[in-house]
């Protein structure tokens, strides 16, 4: 099992101190840290036109990242499909895989805001469609050849992208989603599946239902991602008056956008999602809580060094000297003590 940083959203909410330019230095800042700490991965976010700056551009994020590590792995949780040129999307990653030697992993997903699809003019019955061709244009893209592709959604007369990327038929391409169609989807046509940060028993089942659709020759390999969100701290109420107010704003941030999707929009300063509703989707323990908690992960993946799981760790409106803190000691106490307690439990795939 691989363990990763993220999700990063690059958020500037209201009543932070620092403005964008500075929660990008600590992107990169704490990426670099991760890595020095034993760390496999970092993940980024997009979404477009939130009020705090919600990462709208993941891509630069991760070619600075890439430059300014050796050996950390870069990944999208997740791309949002229906907002990229399919073509510009393919040469842009076969880049990003050529400087960095092979640390990219594409994840991508549909999109649900109706207000991102209509900034982009872009038709939201059809984002299903819209992904399963990008999948394709990117797999044609990525051969080295001449090709053509015509889809309803997406049309190439004749391109051929150069560079090549480094990876052979380019980076690992894995879906999102969590209905039906998605899970199926990314059974069908992608090398991994990211899931959404859920219990590891329900996780577990969720992933079964993606493997029932992975063709036999590819389920053996199939990858497995998923977030986590917490904080590590030796009193766990400390960790909750450090991290809390901005989990808070986080699962606050999702509420209302699901509140507008649903045509019931909420004053911004609204505080939606009560404490224990955030204490049960965060783990914040000490670091024998965690590693505890994450133990199942590291047991059924254990010797996959192509599924990853990604643990938020930076949350807005925190001292980012605790983050470094805590950055190291899921590095170098956790992630140590996880692997050594894999011992002989049986292995997935």
């Amino acid at each position: 099992m691989q363990y990763g940083i993220g999700l990063y959203t690059g958020q500037v909410p209201p009543g932070e101190e620092i403005g964008f330019r500075d929660e990008y230095a600590r992107i990169i800042e704490q990426a670099k840290l991760a890595e020095e700490s034993g760390l496999d991965s970092i993940w980024l976010s997009e979404h477009h036109g939130a009020a705090d700056g919600y990462l709208p551009s993941m891509l630069p994020i991760a070619a600075a990242v890439l430059a300014a590590t050796k050996r950390l792995v870069v990944g999208t949780a997740v791309l949002l499909a229906p907002f990229h040129n399919p073509l510009r999307l393919a040469e842009d990653v076969a880049v990003l895989d050529q400087m960095s030697g092979g640390r990219f992993i594409l994840g991508m997903g549909t999109g649900w805001r109706r207000s991102e699809f209509r900034a982009f003019g872009a038709d939201m019955s059809t984002r299903g469609r819209a992904l399963e061709e990008t999948v394709r244009i990117l797999r044609l893209a990525w051969q080295g050849r001449r090709f053509g592709f015509e889809g309803r959604v997406h049309r190439i007369d004749s391109a051929v992208v150069r560079p090549e990327p480094f990876t052979p038929g380019g980076p690992p391409i894995w879906l999102g989603g969590t209905g039906p169609r998605a899970l199926a989807r990314a059974g069908r046509l992608a090398d991994g599946y990211f899931g959404v940060c859920t219990p590891f028993d329900e996780a577990m089942t969720t992933y079964s239902r993606v493997l029932e659709t992975v063709p036999a020759e590819r389920r053996a390999s199939f990858a497995f991602g998923q977030l986590r969100s917490g904080f590590i701290a030796d009193d766990p109420e400390l960790g909750w008056k450090i991290a809390g107010r901005g989990m808070t704003y986080t699962m606050d941030v999702h509420a209302r956008w699901a509140a507008e999707e649903a045509g019931d929009p909420l004053p911004a300063d609204a505080r939606l999602s009560s404490e224990d509703a955030v204490r049960q989707y965060n783990l914040i323990g000490n670091p024998d809580e965690v590693t505890a908690a994450l133990r199942p992960y590291e047991r059924r993946f254990a010797g996959r060094t192509d599924s990853h799981l990604c643990f938020r760790l930076y949350h807005p409106y925190m001292p980012h000297d605790t983050v470094l803190e805590a950055i190291q000691t899921f590095g170098r106490v956790i992630v140590p003590a996880l692997r050594a307690s894999a011992g002989d439990e049986p292995r997935l795939g």
